[in-house]
């Protein structure tokens, strides 16, 4: 008969017969070339928003919503020629400030593709926009695209930025919020002075690939004292002391996205990984722990190989539940111990909520921090490896503040309720990071073991509701019972 799928993916194998038509919504369907069906088969990507009525679906009806949903995905793969200036502004952190982006943009879609040009300015509002070096920089970039869905880009790129050492774990948003709001920041920085080349291969939306060379110069950034709307008078955390020295980085990465949806993914695979050769023949080494890397009296020459590998998977269980889980894994993989520009933490609301930012758990190697009992100036990230798995279930909260009353008095009065996006969220997260040395019981420094035992890993679980836009959270440490349950809030998706 007919066959009607309602957020949920359709596999038809080559022996399959539908008698009349198939209709899926908010998803996809494989395999109708080698299977019968009788009648049309159509498929909607969007998700449909419903509520039960009984045995009954009814949709929720929001054009709005879903013409802007509509709008963005399209703007994303059918960019128009433009002539522009762009004012924005950056991230609010403790080294900068308020960036302040100022700058012409020009794009033209030309018979073998898209050119693209932008000469961004930086000004930074740190020490009340004093008009000096720290607070002025820039961001110029070109590129050449041959093609549109499948293309090759020519690309080159002048930067004097202030860059964080580690931005995988929140978003901007939630860090510029973080530092304006609570007086609290979440990241450590560094200045990047270079420039760059690179080669990136488009096919479609969903796959890429970019090989890149370039040269920087890394310098510490100190911390600054930006106005904070609470806790204005408290102390920043300092801003770690970075490694200084001018880099050769060649780099490739590759990304493979599949999600139905890039900002409230249902089903599908978000995948990137990234490889990275750096070398330099006079670093100045910032203050680490002996076991993280020797100490050095001078300049001394650097090289390293450095990977990172981000899976993350979708999956919808049914019209109202999705399990969404993810494997971040990154570190050393050959030639000099890392930079600390390079190292990796654990730990806060991007990570393992269960545990404070930066927290010093004790034991041996600290399995978040990697500081291996030697407190440094704002406790910098000194892991050589690090390995995340998490793990969520969640599901759509069907709630209808004060009834249906405009229903029951026949269409004459009116009813609100808020249905979607409101959602359950049930998570655990387990991980660690640690260091390829370790200091044996005589006090000297020896190799460690590639991958710790899994009984030293740190987890935790937790709940908590998400609005789409925001999400509230509460979470435990499983491993540690005396850290206290941490309330955590997050914008858009943990992950």
């Amino acid at each position: 008969g007919r066959v009607v799928v309602v957020n949920g993916d359709v596999t038809l194998y080559p022996d399959a017969r539908v008698d009349s038509e198939l209709v899926v919504t908010g998803g996809t369907v494989r395999g109708a070339d080698s299977a019968t069906v009788g009648g049309q088969v159509r498929a909607y990507a969007p998700r449909l928003t419903y509520r039960m009525e009984g045995e009954e679906v009814v949709a929720m009806r929001d054009e709005t919503q879903g013409i802007a949903n509509w709008f963005r995905r399209w703007t994303r793969r059918h960019l128009r020629s433009h002539n522009r200036v762009v004012l924005k502004s950056g991230t609010y952190d403790r080294v900068e400030g308020l960036p302040v982006i100022l700058g012409p943009t020009v794009r033209q879609n030309t018979a073998l593709g898209p050119l693209s040009l932008e000469a961004l300015g930086i000004y930074r509002s740190a020490d009340h926009f004093a008009w000096k070096a720290d607070n002025l920089g820039y961001d110029v970039k070109g590129e050449m695209q041959f093609g549109y869905t499948r293309s090759v880009a020519l690309g080159v790129e002048a930067m004097d930025v202030v860059a964080p050492a580690e931005d995988w774990q929140l978003r901007g948003s939630e860090i510029g919020l973080a530092s304006f709001f609570l007086h609290r920041d979440f990241r450590d920085y560094y200045n990047r002075k270079g420039a760059q080349a690179y080669v990136a291969l488009h096919d479609g939306p969903s796959l890429s690939a970019t090989l890149g060379l370039g040269q920087e110069r890394w310098q510490p950034r100190a911390t600054r004292d930006p106005w904070t709307l609470f806790r204005n008078d408290d102390a920043w955390r300092p801003n770690p002391v970075m490694d200084a020295g001018r880099f050769t980085l060649a780099t490739a990465a590759v990304r493979y996205d599949s999600r139905n949806d890039r900002d409230n993914p249902w089903t599908g695979w978000f995948v990137t990984a990234e490889l990275e050769h750096g070398w330099s023949e006079h670093v100045t080494l910032g203050p680490a722990s002996a076991v993280a890397r020797p100490p050095a009296a001078g300049p001394v020459p650097v090289a390293y190989t450095r990977g990172v590998l981000d899976v993350r998977r979708y999956n919808r269980l049914s019209p109202e539940t999705q399990l969404n889980l993810r494997l971040f894994a990154g570190g050393w993989l050959g030639g000099d111990p890392l930079p600390l520009e390079r190292r990796f933490s654990l730990g806060g609301a991007g990570s393992l909520p269960g545990y404070e930012f930066r927290q010093m758990t004790g034991g041996t190697g600290d399995p978040l921090s990697c500081s291996a009992g030697q407190a440094l100036p704002g406790t910098p990230a000194q892991c050589d490896r690090v390995i995340l798995v998490q793990a969520e279930f969640r599901g759509d909260l069907h709630l209808h503040l004060f009834g249906d009353w405009g229903a029951q008095s026949g269409g004459g009065g009116w009813s609100w309720s808020f249905y979607h996006p409101l959602q359950w969220v049930v998570f655990a997260d387990a991980g660690r990071g640690w260091l390829l040395h370790e200091r044996a019981a005589d006090g000297s420094i020896q190799d460690a073991s590639a991958f710790p035992s899994p009984d030293t890993y740190r987890s935790d679980a937790g709940i908590g509701l998400d609005a789409d836009v925001l999400g509230v959270f509460i979470a435990k440490s499983l491993t540690d019972w005396s850290n206290p349950v941490h309330f955590v809030v997050r914008l858009r998706h943990r992950f």
